[in-house]
């Protein structure tokens, strides 16, 4: 078996799911499953074989969807399996310092995609019901299948998709088998090389009725990430002379009237993290066929991922009063100003997370005369540990600050922000201890499902089998928030604002001297670095006279536990026949859910609000008094009734044309329906209150698909695929800024004249939203040619999305153009390209992804309720193999060839909130197998 990129390590690949389909249609697929489960062998070798698989599965499913086998994903150059299935029509990847984390399906994000593991929910490590696609190792899975339109007799929560991912079984590859695969990884921006090797070991026992496969994948990746950030957007009035006494002028010099609203960034923010990733994963699958009519099936998986980043870096203020020699764009953001000096930051930051998932499941399928049984018992467990801390000293001259002390910014002409100040950025005398947070949370998920299936063959004109069924699931998700909110400025001595001096050998100077290389502009560069974070730490602790600096403590209000039962009843009637123009299948059914839910933790409410006399900053720091937590519970519950009905007509010529229509359902995140409340004093006298809703109903919406397809003998295959979605309940994030009840002493005059703005958020349900697009697929081989150039092929594919929203908050303000009616997170137009060759032991393949600019947020949490975008985004990735002998493949890959960077912005294309770099990827290794 050929192999390419990330490698198959499965000496024989099988089509996915070929237990389901024993009761997902006719009898004879019945009939085939029987056979497959004893004895059969599905040979998939080479990229041609294995996307010819692909197209097989997806023209015989029996609802629209597409698919990858097992050597396909193995031939991507791809860290994991979402990105391989970013290749799929309608599939666009989220990524986490370069790479993919989870899904987005024809714009509809992780969180309406319902991944499942061999037919099972997997506890998660994130928050929601996110699936982390960086626990998932691509080697240890034999295919993946992407359900766009629903059925039935597969479980609710995927109004995206419903995404199965498969291991192997032994029994459908009887003998002894052994493979492997060595490899090193380099990163070209940390110029480090790291090992990642995998193993798997398959064997049939007893007449190949007992069966064992035992894989193992374990991976070290370090990274480097380049990053400049803005964040506290604000706004001015032009003629306000405290805040800019001036002159304020476009940028061919014309002079600004007074009255425009303004937009500044109040921090512009350069960091660099070094990231040590390592990730290790099994799985043990045990199988017993005693006869032809019964197979058990045991599986086992564990992952354990760990993640630790260090970033270095340095914040300049740009906010407060005093901007003068102002520049500001067509679009009113200052490009160019100069200020008095503040104190610059140091802005150092650890961010981990270890988290461990583990998953048993037991299944039976039994067949007798014309009945299919299968029983299905599984329980899975994720533990996590994410941890996010920043230490933030003061960087001044020597002698202090003068008035002479300025900083200059100017962003004309670039994307990263330049900065000249008095203030000496390199210098470790001039660090000061500051402002410190420690950000701890505690996640735990555990899931429990039970699932009975029946499939009875009717066999009578066009009734061909009905299925019913019967699933039960309890999930609880708690989480556990520790932070530092009552110690980091030292419990004690409070070190903000006071320049404590810290010993000049805790720091040095980045010596890199690359920084944002492939960015042009006189920004820092070698600015201050940690040597080690526990000299910092234990300096701070001294500083601050207390033992108890740093300690992260047990936020109540901000823990919660929710709980989630679900009992879920089906039918479905499989219809099939024939005219003398075509051959048809159809399915239609019914799936009833009920749902209770229950959520339990801490409640606060804001007792008192003053300015800070001790911190008084420019009058910008208040005090916020909240009551004692107090223990809250709340119940939901709600049922839902899920219609859906899927025909496909084959027209005898290779032309398929299929339709699906049904109602779908995704349930609130469970991070969402706590009993839980955040209250955090921030700067420019407001504060912001985050709480969640327990009561939310589910997303519901009608969705309908029609799908043209075609299918040629020599394996060339074109599809569109035209999808609506009308959702009657939609959840949205609700976040307005009011004035509170709270009046404040802002110039500590004795006069309380200044009014406390409230910042809220939550969500709430509402209607409004609707999505439509296009989806256009090709897979074409140029077997045709003369030659060797017989060996190129090329398959590409197209989405186009467009989204509504009728009912969107519209939060206008001035100087801000308006998101418009758009729903977040949809791009409306991505496309993948991938040119492929094959011949004799030669493979290699050439993939482009491009994703069009989509809004990541209308109200975003970068300063001002600005919304928030995401830049265009494509990249290349290319893999080769050669075959030296049966048994032995080498191979290279090579990721992000191009070394693009990801962008984001707040409005306008000139207010750029994120330029992030992290380089390329490449691999080299060799594969085995016996």
């Amino acid at each position: 078996m050929k192999t390419l990129g990330k490698f198959n390590l499965l000496p024989i690949s099988i089509a996915i799911s070929t237990a389901l389909g024993a009761f997902q249609a006719t009898a004879e697929e019945v009939d085939k499953a029987k056979s497959e489960a004893s004895v059969e062998v599905i040979q998939v070798t080479g990229i041609r074989s294995s996307l010819t698989e692909a197209m097989d599965l997806k023209k015989n499913a029996s609802s629209i969807q597409d698919s990858i086998v097992a050597e396909d994903i193995g031939k991507f150059p791809d860290q994991n399996v979402a990105e391989s299935l970013q290749r799929i029509p309608g599939v666009m990847i989220s990524r986490t310092n370069g790479e993919g984390t989870a899904i987005t399906v024809r714009g509809l994000g992780p969180k309406f995609n319902a991944v499942k593991l061999n037919d099972r929910t997997m506890a998660t490590s994130e928050r929601g019901r996110e699936f982390d696609f960086q626990i998932l190792p691509s080697e240890l899975i034999s295919g993946a299948n992407i359900i766009k339109a629903s059925r039935a007799n597969i479980a609710e929560g995927g109004i995206g998709s419903y995404v199965t991912i498969d291991t192997a079984r032994p029994l459908n590859s009887p003998g002894q088998h052994i493979a492997g695969s060595v490899n090193l990884k380099y990163n070209d921006l940390a110029e480090e090389t790291t090992p990642k090797f995998s193993g798997i070991y398959s064997n049939t026992f007893n007449d190949d009725t007992v069966g064992f496969l035992f894989g193992f994948s374990h991976v070290e990746t370090t990274n480097r990430i380049d990053a400049h950030e803005t964040a506290f957007w604000d706004n001015f009035q032009v003629g306000d002379t405290q805040r800019a006494p001036g002159p304020v002028q476009y940028e061919d010099g014309t002079e600004v009237t007074s009255g425009s609203t303004v937009w500044y960034p109040g921090r512009a923010q350069f960091m660099s993290d070094e990231e040590e990733r390592s990730r290790t994963s099994a799985n043990l699958t045990l199988q017993w066929s005693p006869n032809s009519d019964i197979i058990h099936t045991i599986d086992t998986f564990y992952t354990d991922f760990d993640r630790d980043a260090f970033s270095n870096g340095m914040q300049a203020p740009l906010h407060r009063d005093g901007f003068e020699d102002v520049v500001i764009s067509e679009d009113n953001t200052v490009l160019a100003a100069t200020k008095s000096a503040d104190p610059l930051d140091g802005l150092f930051q650890t961010r981990s997370e270890a988290s461990k998932t583990y998953a048993f499941g037991y299944n039976v399928m039994f067949f007798y005369d014309k009945w299919t049984f299968e029983g299905d018992v599984s329980y899975s467990k994720s533990e996590s540990t994410p941890q996010r801390d920043w230490y933030v000293p003061n960087i001044i001259n020597e002698g202090g600050l003068t008035d002479a002390d300025y900083i200059r910014f100017d962003s004309r002409g670039t994307d990263v922000i330049n900065i000249d100040s008095s203030i000496a950025w390199d210098n470790p005398a001039g660090a000061k201890a500051h402002w410190n947070s420690i950000t701890d949370d505690k996640l735990e998920d555990e899931v429990t499902e039970v699932k009975f299936d029946a499939n009875y063959e009717l066999d009578t004109g066009i009734y061909r089998s009905v299925d019913f069924g019967i699933a039960y699931t309890d999930r609880t998700k708690t989480v556990d928030k520790y932070d530092s909110i009552d110690t980091q400025c030292g419990s004690v001595v409070n070190t903000c604002g006071t320049l404590i001096d810290m010993s000049d050998s805790i720091f040095s100077v980045n010596s890199m001297g690359d920084f944002l290389s492939d960015v042009d502009g006189e920004f820092p560069r070698d600015f201050l670095f940690i040597n080690n974070l526990s000299d910092y730490v234990a300096e701070m602790k001294t500083i601050s006279q207390d033992n108890a600096w740093g300690d992260a403590l047990l936020q109540q209000n901000a823990s919660v536990e929710n709980t989630e039962e679900i009992l879920a009843l089906y039918a479905q009637l499989n219809l099939e026949g024939e005219t003398d123009s075509f051959a048809w299948h159809s399915n239609l059914g019914l799936r009833y859910v009920d749902t209770q839910s229950d959520s339990n933790g801490y409640a606060i409410e804001v007792l008192d609000i003053s300015m800070n006399d001790q911190i008084q900053d420019d009058g910008e720091i208040i005090d916020v008094t909240t009551s004692a937590p107090v223990f809250t519970a709340a119940s939901n519950s709600y049922t839902e009734l899920l219609p859906s009905i899927n025909v496909s007509l084959d027209f005898f010529n290779g032309i398929f044309l299929k339709g699906a229509a049904a109602k779908v359902m995704t349930r609130p995140a469970l991070v969402d329906v706590g009993v839980d409340m955040t209250v955090a004093g921030v700067r420019l006298t407001d504060y912001s209150r985050t709480q969640g809703n327990p009561y939310l109903s589910p997303y519901t919406a009608n969705q309908f698909d029609l799908s043209l397809e075609y299918y040629q003998e020599n394996g060339n295959s074109y599809s569109v695929n035209v999808f609506y979605k009308d959702f009657s309940d939609w959840i949205s994030t609700q976040t307005f800024v009011q004035d509170s009840e709270f009046m404040v002493d802002r110039d500590f005059d004795g006069t309380d004249d200044w009014v406390v703005k409230e910042t809220v958020t939550q969500k709430s349900n509402r209607s409004g939203v609707t999505l439509s697009g296009f989806e256009l697929a090709a897979l074409h081989y140029f077997d045709y040619l003369p030659g060797w150039l017989s060996g190129f092929g090329i398959q590409a594919n197209y989405t186009y999305t467009k989204s509504k929203d009728s009912e969107a908050d519209v939060f206008e303000q001035p100087g801000v153009t308006s998101p418009g009616s758009g729903v977040e997170g949809f791009s409306p137009n991505a496309y993948n390209i991938i040119g492929f060759y094959e011949k004799d032991e030669f493979q290699a393949r050439l993939a482009y992804n491009w994703r069009e600019s989509f809004l990541i947020q209308r109200q975003s949490d970068v300063g001002g309720g600005l919304p928030k975008h995401a830049d265009d985004y494509g990249q290349f990735d290319f893999s080769a193999s050669y075959d030296l002998n049966e048994n032995l493949t080498v191979n290279v890959e090579a990721i992000n060839l191009t070394n693009e960077n990801i962008l984001e912005f707040a409005d306008v294309r000139d207010r750029v909130t994120l330029i992030q770099y992290s380089g390329r990827r490449f691999q080299v290794g060799v594969s085995f197998k016996f």
